[in-house]
C-alpha cells in the first residue's frame, strides 16, 4: 500500500513549488540563474547510481582494477552530465509576451519567447503549465524563439494558466533540471457561442425584432465619424476618401426602435451560462453581418456599434459578467 500511494509525494512536490514561487516576485521576463535552478537525479541516474556502488564494491572485494578503471570513468561521466544538465538551463531568459483568448471549453494560447545567453545552445526544453501538456524545443541555431503553450479554458472570465515549469534531462537523462515562473499571464475566456434559432425582440420601445435592420435613405444621413479599424467597409465614405481626407464612415440618425439591442432581459429561459452562450452568438452574428447593435446586461450598457474593437468590448462584457474581478 505504501509504495502504491502517491499522495505523500505529490504534497511534497507543491509544497516545493509553492517555496521555490514564494523566493521570487511575479515577473514578465526572467533570466535562469543558478539560484533559480534546481538540480536532482532521475530515475535512471539513481539506478545509476546503484550501478556504481556495486563496481566499486566489486573491484574492492576481488581487487580488480579493471573494475576500478571502469567505475572511475562512469564517475566522470556522471559528474559531467550534471554540469551538462545544468548547462542547458543557465543563462536562459524567457520572457512571457501575451496571452490569446479563446471561448469557454476551448484552448487559450500563452506567447513565451526564449532568448539564449551568448554562445550557448540549449537543447531538449520542455515547456509546460501547471498540470498541462509539455512542449519540447531545441534553442540552437537560432538565438531566440517564441512558442505558444496551450492551456485548456474549462470556465470563463479571467484565464490564469498557472505557474510556467521549464526542465530539461539533457544529455543523458540521469539527472532532471527544473525552475517554476510566475509570468503573471492571463487572458479572457468568453461564454461560448450556442445557436439558436433567432433571438429575443429588443429595441428601443421593447417591439422592434432585434434582427430586423431598417434600410436607411439620405434624409437619414447624420455625419461622419473617423474610420475604427474593423468598421463595416460599406458604410465608409469613399468620395471624401477620394478627396484626400482619409477614412470615414457614414453615421445615420434612426429611431430607437430601429436599432438592435442584445438585451439580458429578453432572453428568459436558460440558466445564466446559456443565456450569455445565446448572446455571445449573436453578437458574432451581427459582426460578421457588419450590422451595428448594442448590449444592455444589468448593469452594464453598451451603446451600439461595429468594428472589431466594439466585438472585443461586448465579448469582454460577456466574459466577466458576474465575476468578481472585472479588471
Amino acid at each position: 500500500m505504501f509504495w502504491g500511494d502517491r499522495k505523500p509525494a505529490v504534497s511534497l512536490a507543491r509544497r516545493l513549488r509553492a517555496w521555490s514561487l514564494s523566493r521570487f516576485p511575479r515577473r514578465r521576463t526572467v533570466t535562469l540563474t543558478q539560484n533559480r535552478i534546481y538540480i536532482l537525479p532521475t530515475g535512471a541516474g539513481a539506478g545509476f547510481c546503484v550501478v556504481l556502488v556495486l563496481l566499486l564494491l566489486l573491484g574492492i572485494n576481488y581487487e580488480n582494477n579493471l573494475a576500478y578503471a571502469l567505475t572511475f570513468l562512469l564517475v566522470s561521466i556522471f559528474v559531467i552530465s550534471i554540469i551538462h544538465t545544468y548547462g542547458n538551463l543557465a543563462g536562459l531568459q524567457v520572457s512571457a509576451l501575451a496571452g490569446r483568448p479563446c471561448f469557454r471549453g476551448d484552448k487559450a494560447g500563452f506567447t513565451l519567447q526564449l532568448t539564449a545567453a551568448p554562445k550557448r545552445d540549449y537543447e531538449q526544453l520542455c515547456l509546460c503549465w501547471d498540470g498541462g501538456v509539455s512542449q519540447m524545443l531545441d534553442l540552437t541555431e537560432e538565438r531566440m524563439t517564441q512558442v505558444e503553450l496551450a492551456c485548456d479554458a474549462p470556465e470563463r472570465g479571467w484565464l490564469d494558466p498557472g505557474p510556467l515549469l521549464v526542465e530539461t534531462r539533457f544529455p543523458l537523462g540521469l539527472f532532471r533540471a527544473w525552475t517554476w515562473i510566475d509570468t503573471g499571464l492571463k487572458t479572457l475566456v468568453y461564454p461560448r457561442p450556442v445557436s439558436c434559432a433567432s433571438p429575443p425582440p429588443a429595441g428601443g420601445d421593447g417591439g422592434a425584432e432585434v434582427s430586423g435592420v431598417k434600410s436607411r435613405g439620405p434624409e437619414d444621413f447624420q455625419g461622419l465619424a473617423r474610420y475604427e479599424k474593423g468598421g463595416s467597409l460599406h458604410q465608409v465614405a469613399w468620395k471624401v476618401y477620394a478627396r484626400g481626407q482619409g477614412l470615414h464612415l457614414k453615421q445615420y440618425a434612426g429611431t430607437a426602435s430601429e436599432e438592435i439591442w442584445l438585451d439580458w432581459v429578453t432572453w428568459h429561459n436558460g440558466s445564466v451560462e446559456e443565456k450569455l452562450s445565446g448572446i455571445c452568438f449573436w453578437a458574432l452574428e451581427f459582426h460578421q453581418r457588419e450590422q451595428p447593435y448594442g448590449l444592455r446586461l444589468p448593469g452594464l450598457i453598451l451603446a451600439p456599434g461595429s468594428g472589431e474593437s466594439h466585438r472585443q468590448r461586448v465579448l469582454k462584457a460577456l466574459a466577466l459578467f458576474g465575476r468578481e474581478s472585472q479588471e
